[in-house]
């Protein structure tokens, strides 16, 4: 599991790679993880005991670490992967060129 504890980082880049390489995720729920974290992909507490717990389980249960970071490398794949970007870069070129008519 990757332990995400910033407090004050919008987005860490390390949380996308970690996600990217198909850890779960156990986060402090206060930065942009809320939001770059789905329930089933990690744990997002502001209680740290909270924390601890979600690490001890996903180190002792190996089938839901598992299922938790396949999870999370599908949401990043989708959110933040290269066939994403490329589409939104498309899309950009394209309604500049309609704008630019």
């Amino acid at each position: 599991a990757y332990l995400h504890l910033c407090r004050w980082t919008s987005l860490g880049l390390s949380l996308i790679e970690a996600m990217t390489m198909g850890m779960p995720v156990v986060a402090l729920a206060t930065t942009e993880a809320v939001d770059a974290v789905p329930p089933d992909a990690g744990v997002l507490s502001t209680r740290v005991d909270a924390l601890v717990e979600a690490a001890r389980w996903l180190a002792e249960d190996r089938d839901a670490a598992y299922r938790l970071g396949a999870r999370a490398r599908e949401v990043t794949k989708e959110r933040f992967g290269l066939y994403r970007f490329l589409a939104d870069w498309d899309r950009l070129m394209e309604e500049e060129t309609c704008a630019s008519r």
